[in-house]
């Protein structure tokens, strides 16, 4: 009889190689398969970017835009108080003696030598660097009035008081800062529709007049004097 007792050395030598032939077998098969190309449903679920909310085409979201603001548009964060609305001011040319604008017995906005409760307004932002000029009373209807152009023709274009409405371009002024000072105060321009500005001419008073190339600027600058605090407008 043949004897089948071998030594546990052997044994465990028998055992060793299978476990190493098998571990060669399963190299050789990993390498043989091919790795699966990338956006294939084959790729595992591990290395697959994580899922937005921006839709099917996967692009980061947009950042929502911030709203400035319907009233004052740029200008509502403006440090100077009239230029937000919140100071009720008299408007006065540089260079006319005494004299600022007020609304006369016609309606129309022009120079006084006095003053008096026609001659405080009010600036109201509209959008960029465009204005209402309001003023700050009612001057004999329930509720105040804003300025706007009035075209007389042949004859310079006025300002005259009438009913507030901010979807007339008439009736919006863009009010520009230059570069000089009157008495310690910035001064300003103030254009209207149809490339119009605001001008103390002698013998006419206020009108409105195209400005061309060269002009020596006179007459044109208005500065704002500080007259406290504005009163509330309708609806406010």
């Amino acid at each position: 009889m043949l004897n089948l007792w071998i030594r546990p050395t052997s044994a465990l030598r028998v055992a060793a190689a299978a476990v190493l032939t098998a571990g060669v077998a399963a190299s050789m098969q990993a390498c043989a398969t091919p790795a699966p190309e990338a956006g294939s449903s084959a790729a595992s679920p591990a290395t697959s970017a994580p899922a937005t909310d921006s839709g099917a085409t996967g692009a980061a979201p947009s950042p929502s835009p911030t709203g400035s603001g319907s009233k004052g548009g740029s200008q509502a964060g403006s440090a100077d108080p009239i230029l937000r609305g919140e100071r009720q001011v008299v408007l006065r040319p540089v260079g006319s003696f005494e004299s600022i604008l007020a609304v006369d017995a016609k309606g129309r906005l022009n120079l006084t030598d006095g003053e008096t409760d026609k001659s405080l307004f009010v600036l109201l932002p509209a959008g960029g660097n465009r204005y209402q000029i309001r003023t700050a009373k009612a001057l004999g209807g329930s509720e105040p009035d804003c300025m706007g152009l009035r075209d007389n023709g042949s004859a310079p274009t006025t300002v005259v008081a009438a009913a507030c409405d901010s979807s007339r371009a008439g009736q919006l002024f863009a009010i520009e800062k230059t570069q000089e000072e009157n008495q310690g105060r910035p001064t300003y321009t103030i254009g209207g529709e149809g490339k119009v500005y605001l001008r103390v001419v002698d013998g006419q008073g206020l009108t409105a007049q195209r400005v061309g190339e060269g002009d020596a600027g006179e007459g044109l600058n208005f500065d704002f004097v500080d007259n406290g605090v504005a009163p509330a407008g309708p609806g406010e």
